[in-house]
């Protein structure tokens, strides 16, 4: 089976992992992180197929309401996107093209 990992580090020098690893109809979601709210967030959790459909940030957001993050935290969009390259709705092929992205916040003027 495959599996994906996506990774970034945030200014605050934790770094996490998202692990995606489609098994059946579901989606093992597994993050390594030293970020103390994140592991309280939850660290191990499956998304099914049928939220493709709905939408996977049903699950992000049953999630959000239980233990909320901050709005900078870019966890719940890595999973997200983790779990539609798994799921075949993000080409492999282009995610190996990009390599590694970065999103920088910049003053605005």
């Amino acid at each position: 089976m495959p599996k994906n990992d996506t990774m970034f580090q945030e200014k605050n020098n934790d770094k996490e992992e998202i692990i995606a690893t489609k098994e059946g109809k579901s989606t093992h979601i597994h993050i390594k992180t030293t970020c103390e709210k994140l592991k309280k967030w939850g660290t191990h959790f499956d998304m099914e197929m049928k939220y493709l459909i709905g939408g996977p940030e049903i699950v992000l957001g049953q999630k959000m309401a239980e233990m909320p993050l901050t709005p900078t935290c870019l966890v719940p969009a890595a999973v997200m996107n983790a779990f539609l390259l798994e799921n075949g709705m993000i080409s492999n092929n282009l995610a190996r093209e990009m390599g590694k992205m970065k999103i920088i916040f910049d003053k605005l003027e």
